[in-house]
């Protein structure tokens, strides 16, 4: 590991969980308000749950284990380390930034902690990853038939979201909201991320290869 790689990983871990951690904090601190739809409070576990059904809470969580994984080459997040795994985080991060840029943050107005903590998980710590992934990675291993690969986490929370979802009537995006879209628009929209995921990760496969011709280049 470079010199520059382990402090530039602690300052993103840190900026990962300030981000996290003020969100946390505000939405725990709702439990025993009544829910979006009408419901009777969640209480400390459900609230928890309710915490982790976010794609960037996770994503972010994602990240911060990616750098973790580096920094302590622990085996049981050895696929974090992998080629496949960290182009797929960047994908999904990539989403999570340019969905927040054009379909969340024009339509609400966050204040205070809440636009601190949005700040951190949809811009700093995403634009601090793909700079990592970029400049301190190693280039050249990925290939176009390992796309699909890196859309397997994205495709897992679109289907344990959805089941929750199921179960008890929230979602945490209208984009994948039955109740209000129907589930010819959940498909549609589905259908948008995914495209979008895979064509970011495409765009990552050409971009790993002119980065390995660059490393690889002579002085």
């Amino acid at each position: 590991m470079s010199a520059l790689r382990r402090p530039y990983a602690l300052v993103a871990i840190l900026a990962g969980l300030i981000g996290l951690g003020i969100n946390f904090q505000l939405i725990m601190g709702g439990m025993w308000a009544p829910t979006e739809t009408g419901g009777p409070p969640r209480g400390p576990v459900g609230t928890f749950v309710y915490f982790w059904s976010f794609f960037t809470h996770l994503t972010n969580l994602w990240l911060i284990l990616c750098y973790v994984s580096e920094l302590t080459g622990w085996r049981w997040l050895s696929w974090l380390r992998h080629p496949v795994g960290r182009a797929s985080m960047a994908g999904s991060i990539t989403l999570v930034m340019v969905f927040y840029h054009f379909m969340l943050a024009p339509n609400y107005h966050f204040e205070g902690g809440l636009l601190v903590s949005n700040i951190l998980m949809h811009y700093v710590s995403p634009f601090l990853y793909l700079v990592w992934w970029a400049a301190l990675s190693s280039h050249g291993t990925l290939r176009p038939r390992q796309v699909p690969l890196m859309l397997l986490p994205g495709l897992g929370y679109l289907a344990y979201a959805l089941v929750r979802g199921a179960i008890t009537g929230e979602y945490p995006y209208d984009i994948i909201n039955v109740t209000k879209v129907g589930y010819g628009g959940v498909a549609i929209g589905a259908a948008i991320l995914i495209v979008l995921v895979a064509i970011f990760c495409a765009l990552l496969v050409g971009l790993d290869r002119l980065l390995a011709r660059n490393q690889t280049a002579p002085a």
